[in-house]
């Protein structure tokens, strides 16, 4: 039984979606007789997720060592926390056979035995140093297995735009939400719109009676089923993180405001493929673009989603998983 340590971080600005991704992994990694445990800072929203996944959990502080938390060995490491370093890397491996790296943007990336970064195209692999295997490009985004599901289901479009979801993010951490819920409600009166809050409870009172006001408005807090809500929807407004990827996976056209700059490079590359729209960054994003984008019909519609299943197929998290088991058979 191969044991497996996942370190991510989870806050108000960094947001669930490396936990999310985590435990998506994780949960794939069990199924296969992995013991899996997570190494995760004091974030209230992670710790019930992972409680309610019933997974182990040791509370961290990201700024020190991680390895201090460790009292055990383990076969692999995967650490989901964007900015490691050299040290950080090899204080790890002398617990750990192998570490993986999620996304990592540190100097620690250099010495990670895989690089996982659905975000970097796979030709970005020969600048890598010291001749370490990565996994880069769409292929190997980590989504939960329901978007490998509803990739594949039939998409149909109105002659214009009648639903319509907005999600910030489980954290919301530039308060975006309601602004945009006014906006949206104000440029299309007519528009059935979901709003997901999330875990950040600004503006949850004024959503409730805007609520209250516009029957076509319908609050919904985390939900379970995010591949099936995306899929139901025929635009999404939402950040640059995982639910971009997920919104294109299943064929939802995306209006993208980017949370971190990051976010904004992923998003651009994105919008050069048509498969969504980048509206900027944070509170300075491009209003006239998005009224534009609202305006959209069947036809544009239609090329975007398409255009957006090219790019994903949903079939990441099981590449990435045979590839963690032949590591560890190896």
């Amino acid at each position: 039984m191969p044991k497996v340590a996942i370190c991510c971080k989870a806050s108000v600005s960094d947001g669930m979606g490396h936990i999310y991704r985590q435990v998506n992994l994780a949960n794939e990694l069990s199924k296969q007789n992995w013991k899996v445990s997570f190494y995760i800072p004091d974030f209230a929203p992670a710790i019930d997720l992972l409680t309610r996944f019933g997974y182990p959990l040791t509370l961290v502080d990201l700024k020190l060592s991680i390895s201090k938390y460790f009292n055990k060995l383990f076969d692999l490491t995967i650490l989901d926390i964007q900015d490691t370093t050299e040290s950080i890397v090899y204080s790890v491996k002398k617990f750990s056979s192998q570490v993986i790296s999620f996304e990592d943007l540190g100097s620690g990336r250099n010495h990670a035995d895989i690089l996982i970064d659905c975000n970097l195209a796979p030709s970005e692999s020969k600048k890598l140093t010291f001749g370490k295997r990565a996994l880069f490009g769409a292929d190997y985004s980590v989504l939960h297995p329901d978007f490998a599901d509803f990739h594949n289901r039939p998409r149909r479009f109105n002659t214009s735009i009648q639903s319509a979801i907005i999600t910030m993010g489980a954290t919301d951490p530039k308060e975006l939400t309601l602004p945009l819920t006014k906006l949206l409600l104000k440029e299309k009166s007519d528009l059935n719109l979901t709003v997901l809050t999330g875990h950040n409870t600004i503006g949850k009172p004024q959503l409730g009676d805007l609520a209250t006001q516009f029957k076509s408005l319908n609050l919904l807090g985390p939900v379970p089923d995010m591949a099936k809500t995306l899929w139901e929807h025929e635009v999404v407004v939402c950040a640059g993180g995982v639910t971009l990827h997920e919104a294109i996976a299943v064929g939802t056209p995306a209006l993208v405001i980017n949370q971190a700059e990051h976010q904004n490079s992923k998003a651009h590359f994105i919008e050069k493929s048509g498969a969504a729209i980048n509206l900027g960054m944070g509170d300075k994003y491009d209003i006239k673009k998005l009224r534009k984008a609202l305006g959209f019909g069947k036809r544009e519609l239609e090329l975007m989603s398409l255009k957006g299943r090219k790019l994903i197929d949903g079939q990441g998290i099981f590449r990435v998983t045979e590839a963690l088991t032949k590591l560890i058979k190896k």
